[in-house]
């Protein structure tokens, strides 16, 4: 199921959701002309294993150092694949814009990053010694998608299921649409800690990260978000 768009109306330009698209999409033709592909990934994407200390008391100091701090930001902006770059970014495309209306150009623009981080950390936590780089823009984007979860409880969201080789256009409300998303990650998370705790071979997809994105998107838009205004969005 693949959303295209939703219901509710947007009041303003959503420039920074297009601005971090075009920013994503620079990067990964960046990426395609890197000669050692996993050098680059290892050094701006986020490896759980760099972090052995962060949640400890014993915490060194160097974990403040730029080279430390750096891949928590710059590995929202890789990308392991097209596919994974076009998903990432329709789903920015259709949630974003209205999130974006909610919290102000500024103000969604440092809750996007401080969704990216929370899912990065959240990833460490639930992936330590993990050697794999994590990369990708999902965590900060699912931080929108529990943003929205909670400002457009009653939106609809216009997904494709593709069936063989007609596609069926359904609109879903938004909160059966997510609560399945998030529920789906949340599986999928318990899965892979029951295979193994930390057992990297077993790693593709950073599911914690976007459990800790969602939620941190989930509690910012309940506490900073604007109201609603007081036209009925259709």
């Amino acid at each position: 199921m693949f959303p295209i768009k939703t219901t509710e109306k947007v009041n303003s330009w959503p420039v920074i959701t297009w601005l971090l698209i075009a920013l994503n999409v620079f990067v990964f033709t960046q990426q395609l002309t890197v000669e050692d592909p996993e050098a680059f990934f290892r050094t701006w994407g986020l490896v759980p294993a760099n972090y052995p200390h962060l949640f400890s008391s014993s915490a060194h100091a160097d974990l403040l150092s730029l080279s430390n701090l750096l891949p928590f930001a710059t590995s929202m902006f890789l990308h392991g694949g097209l596919w994974h770059l076009l998903g990432n970014m329709l789903s920015l495309f259709v949630f974003g814009p209205n999130v974006e209306d909610r919290f102000g150009h500024i103000g969604f623009f440092i809750v996007y990053f401080a969704c990216g981080l929370a899912a990065g950390i959240t990833q460490i936590a639930f992936s330590a010694g993990a050697d794999i780089p994590v990369v990708g823009a999902s965590g900060a984007i699912a931080g929108v998608m529990g943003a929205f979860f909670v400002l457009y409880p009653k939106a609809r969201v216009v997904s494709v299921i593709p069936i063989i080789v007609i596609p069926l256009i359904v609109r879903v409300p938004a909160f059966f649409y997510l609560l399945f998303w998030i529920g789906m990650n949340v599986i999928n998370a318990l899965k892979e800690m029951q295979l193994s705790f930390t057992d990297t071979a077993s790693a593709g997809v950073a599911w914690w990260a976007h459990i800790g994105g969602f939620a941190i998107g989930m509690i910012y838009a309940g506490v900073l978000a604007k109201k609603q205004p007081a036209e009925k969005s259709e």
